[in-house]
């Protein structure tokens, strides 16, 4: 019995082991649970499927030949489920869900199914993090660090991309297959950008940006290829004016509130030499 017992928690780890790690931030506008097919496609009613076996309903999303079918689809995911238009043409059946919470994390599973058999393609171990980094400088700094770590000695073929996350899609830096390939890099970040050299090996995947901007300020995306998990880490970056408007704005009304009052006390001081002026023009010949 021991051994019994032994063996279906070995096999349960394992199973848990082998899953796809995708790691997303709470707050973002969505995360993408990939799943890739490269076998055959069943003749007689093709069915993707995604499921948590934690949730009843367990259903998260269903595509059908006729499109999605969201019939019996859990009350949590309700319009927050899509997949491309022809994943059963493509066999690329990877999941985008919308606006992630902590609640959606969990075990998903994809699968294949013809209606009698089902077929397990991919499972995927979500975790959405509520954790983000805040980082601040001023206008006009020769240079800001974007943390991002994880685990030290790295597999050489780790990838890791630099992004803009509150703007339609940016690459800021990209660092595939031990060196830098910034021909992607949009142009208002070219030059400005630097990764540590080591990083690999000690895991510090922090990204240095040089002379930020007001501009610069934003939420950024470090994402890590590691093996086939992929790990996000948000960085909230607020660049800060040396002198902001409002506070120019606010010196100089100080300053002619100073000359005003100053003025006044002087006129007041030396109203009678003032009015003994104006006695003496009148009395004069």
């Amino acid at each position: 019995m021991n051994l019994i017992l032994s063996l279906l928690i070995l096999v349960f780890v394992s199973q848990r082991a082998l899953a796809l790690v995708v790691e997303v931030n709470e707050g973002e506008g969505s995360v993408s649970l990939p799943c890739q097919y490269s076998g055959f496609i069943p003749e007689d009613n093709p069915t993707v499927l995604w499921t948590r076996d934690d949730l009843d309903p367990k259903s998260v999303h269903i595509r059908r030949e006729g499109g999605d079918d969201l019939r019996g689809q859990t009350q949590l995911y309700s319009g927050r489920t899509s997949m491309k238009p022809d994943a059963l043409d493509s066999l690329d059946f990877s999941l985008t869900l919308r606006k992630p919470t902590k609640a959606d994390s969990g075990n998903y599973t994809c699968s294949i199914s013809n209606g009698r058999e089902e077929r397990r393609l991919r499972n995927i171990q979500l975790q959405v993090k509520d954790q983000q980094v805040e980082v601040g400088v001023e206008e006009g700094s020769e240079s800001i660090l974007l943390p991002c770590k994880t685990k030290p000695d790295l597999p050489e073929d780790t990838r890791v991309e630099w992004t803009r996350s509150d703007r339609e899609l940016m690459m800021v830096h990209l660092y595939p297959n031990r060196s830098d390939h910034l021909k992607t890099q949009d142009n208002l970040y070219r030059d400005r950008t630097k990764m540590n050299k080591d990083l690999l090996r000690t895991g510090d995947l922090s990204l240095t940006l040089k002379y930020p901007t007001d501009w610069d300020t934003g939420g950024y995306i470090c994402t890590i290829y590691r093996d086939e998990d992929i790990l996000r880490q948000k960085v909230v970056l607020q660049v800060k004016e040396q002198f902001p408007s409002w506070t120019v704005a606010l010196l100089v009304l100080l300053v002619v509130l100073v000359l005003l009052v100053v003025s006044g006390g002087l006129l007041f001081r030396f109203r009678h030499y003032f009015m003994s002026g104006e006695c003496l023009l009148l009395h004069y010949p």
